[in-house]
């Protein structure tokens, strides 16, 4: 009997390998040939380009894969905190140490190190992302579309870049198949090391925290491992975070300067009353002022709409995640980067799978999504949107 379970698990990790490898490899082929572009028409009008916005297209094309916040990942890979500056102890350590890690290799950069681990943890992200559908039950086609929507996302060119999120999607989701296949004391280490890859990853002790509820309340056996089991798993994140806040007390002489250094002015910004935020967006949309950020007022309406289904649709633990996810980037003073947060909402996908069951409406989600990842990508190689 355990030989069997263990040739069908085999089986749907093969089949979730090959389901992920198509979308992968599409996403990749539309985000490199956007840089191209993004190359080419800088190489073009290079000479015409005195402006604040031409140096940063020059700036943000040439860099490329290692652009935006990689290049914050980079340096800290290469010179440490401490050579970085006060401002890189916002960035998180999981992923810029790994990238340190694989960077000393002989013939291996610390760049390169960083955009290939992006990318070899975004794989497992897809391939874990269709593991954890076909485990709730909702159908490998449901299971395909969903990984197909996290490849086309408009935000998921970072997910090629030297850019953590492809880390924490991994540890994320790995997290959700523990707790969902009742393997808590397994799910520890991704949730612990997602509370060490970025800030939002602390928001995994909600979703852990209605699961062990949900246990407790069906469960007629109630042992003190399981106990212990689910209450370490709920402290797991919060612990990855508390363990870099305490370093950054030992080092810096402060326990919350990474947090406070993510909530300031130049930054993310406090807290801001979401509605009068996405006004000031509709605003800018409608008069064709600060397209970077107007473009972010459509999808923050959708990825409520995608939330609220979810409480509907998939047990409370994915419903609660993408809530808390979107409580903490809609209520920043601006929406810069809004759609890397849904990108790392991982029960957004999710849900945007299942709506999209038809057919017809599944090739124009997958084509518009594809049309704007592209669009997405060039305008962030041109040095035009914040990704």
């Amino acid at each position: 009997m355990s030989s069997y379970a263990g040739t069908r698990r085999g089986v749907a990790v093969i089949e979730s390998v090959r389901a992920s490898v198509l979308p992968f490899c599409v996403s990749r082929a539309i985000v490199l040939a956007a840089l191209g572009i993004a190359r080419f028409l800088v190489d073009q009008l290079g000479p015409s380009l005195r402006s604040a916005t031409g140096a940063k297209a020059i700036g943000t094309s040439h860099s490329g894969l290692l652009s935006w916040d990689a290049a914050w990942y980079l340096r800290i890979a290469e010179v440490g905190y401490g050579g970085a500056g006060k401002q890189a102890l916002r960035f998180f350590p999981l992923f810029p140490l790994l990238g340190r890690l694989v960077g000393s290799l002989p013939g291996i950069s610390y760049g390169t190190a960083l955009v290939v681990l992006a990318n070899v943890f975004g794989f497992g992200a897809l391939v874990l992302l269709h593991a954890l559908v076909s485990r709730e039950s909702l159908g490998h086609e449901t299971a395909e579309r969903s990984i197909w929507i996290l490849s086309l996302w408009p935000a998921a060119f970072v997910l090629v870049m030297g850019y953590a999120e492809s880390l924490l999607l991994c540890l994320t989701i790995a997290a959700f198949l523990c707790w969902r296949t009742g393997r808590w004391w397994w799910s520890i280490v991704p949730a612990y090391f997602a509370g060490l890859c970025r800030p939002v990853g602390v928001l995994l002790a909600l979703p852990a925290l209605v699961e062990a509820v949900s246990w407790w309340r069906s469960s007629g056996h109630r042992s003190l491992g399981s106990a212990s089991s689910r209450l370490l798993a709920i402290a797991a994140a919060p612990a990855g975070m508390v363990t870099y806040l305490a370093w950054s007390a030992a080092t810096h002489g402060s326990f919350f300067e990474p947090l406070s250094e993510q909530t300031s002015r130049l930054h993310r910004g406090g807290i801001s009353d979401p509605i009068a935020t996405l006004l000031h967006d509709t605003s800018d949309l409608v008069h064709g002022h600060h397209l970077g950020t107007a473009l972010h007022a459509p999808f923050a309406a959708l990825f409520v709409i995608l939330t609220i289904y979810l409480f509907f649709r998939l047990p409370a633990a994915y419903g609660l995640y993408a809530a808390a996810t979107m409580a903490v980037a809609l209520t920043a003073p601006n929406l810069d980067s809004l759609e890397r947060y849904g990108l790392a909402c991982f029960p957004l996908a999710i849900a945007a799978g299942c709506l999209t069951e038809r057919p017809m409406v599944q090739r124009v989600v997958l084509s518009g999504m594809g049309a704007l990842l592209t669009a997405y990508a060039l305008l962030a190689f041109l040095g035009l949107y914040v990704p």
